[in-house]
């Protein structure tokens, strides 16, 4: 900020905004929680996040949120780097937290409403993260069945069964803390509404990952117009392979000069 002021005092512009201490503060405050909320918008994006990663993602935020009224209650400001600052530049200024304790309660009550189905849904993420919690006794399986099956539409009582089942299959169980993707070993014949729970896992980041690379092939500079050309870009665009370009070349035949 201070290199921002000297730049337009020398260039004799006067924003009188810049000068004033409130202000500053609240820029401050601004930059420190959307810088927060920015990282945040990051852990939920990529192509491998899982709805258990986003919810935990969010279920940090928000007990974060409520550390950061606590830190600006006591005026400690060890989460507001640039608060800390300015107060250090400005010893004298007389800092109203309550004034932004309001502001940040009431981020607080928008998650709430934003992401108060993830609630709903917790235990059912909880247990396909880990089904075969010890925790879990048969009264929790009716429960769990029950609302995955009014969630999803499923018949509660083939579901009850496959939990039941799920959780006493011992190579399962054994093959559930050795790292690998547990579900893909889950057959569809012996689980098949189970089996379907995993797709909902998934995020719709690659769906909004195609659109935008469909926005931008179809722009008025492309050579092409023809629907095939658009599909094989946006098959490139969000495919994960990588051509082995050595075997190639190393397979093509070189044509030789007469």
């Amino acid at each position: 900020m201070d290199e921002i002021i000297k730049f337009l005092d020398e260039r004799g512009d006067d924003y009188q905004q810049l000068h004033d201490l409130d202000w500053q503060c609240d820029l401050a405050i601004l930059a420190d929680f959307t810088g927060k909320l920015s990282t945040l918008n990051l852990n939920l994006q990529g192509k491998n996040k899982t709805l258990t990663e986003m919810m935990s993602s969010i279920a940090s935020f928000q007990c974060q949120i409520s550390s950061m009224i606590v830190d600006i209650e006591k005026k400690k400001f060890e989460q507001f780097v640039n608060i800390k600052d300015h107060m250090e530049k400005h010893p004298n200024y007389n800092f109203i937290s309550k004034k932004y304790m309001t502001e940040i309660r009431a981020v607080v009550a928008d998650f709430e409403i934003r992401f108060g189905d993830f609630r709903k849904i917790e235990n059912l993420v909880q247990f396909i993260s880990y089904p075969f919690n010890d925790s879990i006794d048969h009264s929790d399986i009716y429960e769990l069945a029950t609302k995955f099956a009014d969630t999803f539409q499923m018949e509660h009582m083939m579901l009850q069964n496959e939990i039941i089942t799920l959780r006493c299959d011992i190579f399962l169980k054994a093959k559930s803390s050795s790292g690998q993707n547990f579900w893909a070993l889950v057959s569809k014949e012996k689980y098949p509404n189970l089996k379907n729970l995993d797709i909902f896992q998934g995020s719709t980041y690659l769906c909004e990952s195609a659109f935008s690379y469909l926005k931008q092939t179809k722009s008025k500079h492309r050579s092409r117009l023809t629907d095939a050309h658009t599909l094989d870009s946006l098959r490139l665009a969000i495919s994960n392979y990588k051509p082995d370009y050595a075997k190639l070349v190393e397979d093509t035949q070189m044509q030789c000069s007469h």
